[in-house]
């Protein structure tokens, strides 16, 4: 298991709250099965199913996980959201929020990289998400690939463009690209 998760399953098994002990220990149970449960419903996967539908979970459940993951992630603890939101991530694939707040987690918890694949994911699922595409050049900028966090912040910029509401997003891309030119100048 992943090091992050042996840490947010130490933390969810101290947990006083038991809904959030029980969801979380059952989220990480659940992402321990994915691996054979890939394995299995292969051929439905590839019909474009997602595993939850696969393995019949109910919708409500996926709901409920998300909902806690994202008030665990409004109250700081993104140790404790990392795993529903995986879970959420990869049961149900073809929700661009899980996978954004699966790449927000770990992003939150210093890991740019594995946050990159699930904002990746997020903007291949939506690719007018402006909040990815930030998100994923911040991410790219932390690991070095300097010209692919340019492209995003570009890209959040036009997204944003005309959007009163992604109107401080759309200065945030302005200033780290101002900020990654300078920067990138000989």
């Amino acid at each position: 298991m992943n090091p992050l998760l042996q840490e947010a399953a130490a933390l969810a098994f101290h947990s006083p709250d038991a809904q959030i002990r029980d969801s979380v220990l059952l989220a990480l149970t659940s992402l321990e099965q994915v691996p054979q449960h890939l394995e299995r419903w292969q051929s439905s996967l590839a019909q474009n199913q997602t595993l939850a539908e696969c393995l019949q979970i109910n919708p409500e459940q996926i709901t409920q996980s998300r909902q806690l993951a994202a008030k665990l992630c409004d109250d700081g603890a993104f140790l404790l959201a990392l795993p529903l939101a995986m879970y959420c991530a990869s049961y149900a694939s073809d929700h661009p929020e899980h996978s954004f707040l699966a790449g927000a987690c770990l992003q939150r918890l210093g890991e740019p990289a594995s946050a990159a694949h699930f904002y990746r994911v997020a903007l291949q699922l939506n690719e007018a998400d402006a909040s990815s595409a930030y998100r994923l050049g911040e991410c790219l900028e932390a690991v070095g690939q300097l010209n692919e966090a340019s492209h995003l912040y570009n890209w959040t910029i036009a997204l944003a463009r005309g959007n009163f509401a992604l109107r401080a997003l759309q200065d945030m891309a302005s200033e780290r690209l101002a900020q990654l030119v300078s920067a990138m100048r000989p």
